[in-house]
């Protein structure tokens, strides 16, 4: 079991880099989010029956909106080592599962529902939820990664408290 907890162990420049990398996927994903729901869905004046659309797309952008909150207070909570690797990877997890996946279904419906072609907005939306979707797994697996190091420093170290001890 690893002691792992966030990863101290990164240098500055490290920290930043994955700070950046994720603010900025999750605030690009939030920001199409919103600019999809108002612009082509809650304004929407063609010939196609959005109405069925409207509240769960409101309500998923809403979701996904707060779960950017909590991914950036987690991910600041991990860097300084106040929230561990496995919640941290589970934070993602759900963020994936309720914002990033529905936003990506729900805007595939309602493209289909207004003729069948892809708008600019709606292939914009669907790519930066896809490309959040694939940052978040990247995340994950550099935690995972993360906690194998520990486990191995920290058997290591066990090792040399042996050593010494005898």
């Amino acid at each position: 079991m690893s002691t792992t907890v966030g990863r101290k162990n990164l240098s500055f420049k490290q920290k930043m880099a994955e700070f950046t990398e994720i603010v900025s996927a999750s605030a690009a994903d939030v920001g199409t989010d919103w600019y999809y729901y108002l612009a082509q869905v809650k304004d929407y004046t063609g010939p196609a029956d959005l109405s069925n659309y409207n509240t769960p797309l409101y309500v998923f952008t809403i979701i996904g909106s707060v779960l950017a909150v909590v991914v950036l207070l987690a991910l600041c909570l991990n860097l300084c080592g106040k929230l561990s690797n496995a919640w941290f990877q589970r934070v993602l997890a759900l963020e994936v599962l309720l914002s990033d996946i529905p936003q990506f279904v729900l805007t595939g419906l309602i493209e289909n529902e207004k003729g069948g072609t892809l708008t600019l907005a709606g292939g914009i939306n669907i790519a930066t939820s896809a490309y959040n979707m694939f940052l978040d797994v990247i995340a994950s697996c550099r935690l995972e990664e993360d906690d194998a190091e520990g486990e191995k420093d920290d058997e290591e170290e066990a090792g040399l408290v042996q050593a010494q001890a005898e």
